[in-house]
């Protein structure tokens, strides 16, 4: 993890929230992976890491179920990140279809919510891709990289979710 966030510090700090300053350190992530399985383990998030085929001890992405809620809503936020190298080859579009088969399958979720910034062209062609809908427009909607964000707010149902 640490290798993935350094190598795409740049990258990725335009579409994140600001990192502790602990963040690309060994420790850091010991303790955040820990926290990761509890919080999966509580039903709340659903932290999964991209590989390549090839090479499946480095990391090349993230992509993060958050925020999920159950009850009458069974809903969740989706965010990703794609190492630079990588990008334009399939890998998220991939990566992110297993995942959201994952999450509506096993997880039983019936919507999964993907915002993005309106300049991110990549991530507004993975979701199109994946039949995501746009619903809205929000001004202002995130604080990332030290400056509020509009976002184009998009979502999938589950057409074949089942009440457990």
């Amino acid at each position: 993890m640490v290798a993935y966030f350094e190598t795409n510090r740049v990258h990725l700090e335009e579409h994140s929230p600001s990192w502790p300053e602990s963040y690309l350190t060994v420790p850091y992530w010991e303790k955040q992976l820990s926290a990761n399985l509890e919080e999966f383990e509580s039903d709340l998030t659903c932290r999964l890491f991209i590989f390549e085929k090839a090479k499946t001890d480095i990391v090349i992405g993230t992509a993060n179920f958050t925020q999920i809620f159950r009850k009458a809503a069974q809903f969740c936020y989706l965010g990703y990140g794609l190492d630079k190298s990588k990008q334009g080859r399939g890998y998220m579009t991939e990566a992110l279809g297993a995942a959201i088969t994952f999450a509506f399958d096993e997880m039983n979720l019936h919507r999964i919510m993907a915002n993005y910034v309106p300049t991110n062209e990549r991530s507004a062609s993975v979701l199109k891709k994946l039949g995501f809908q746009v619903e809205g427009y929000a001004r202002d909607y995130l604080y990332l990289n030290g400056k509020w964000r509009d976002h184009i707010l998009t979502s999938l149902t589950n057409k074949d979710w089942q009440d457990r």
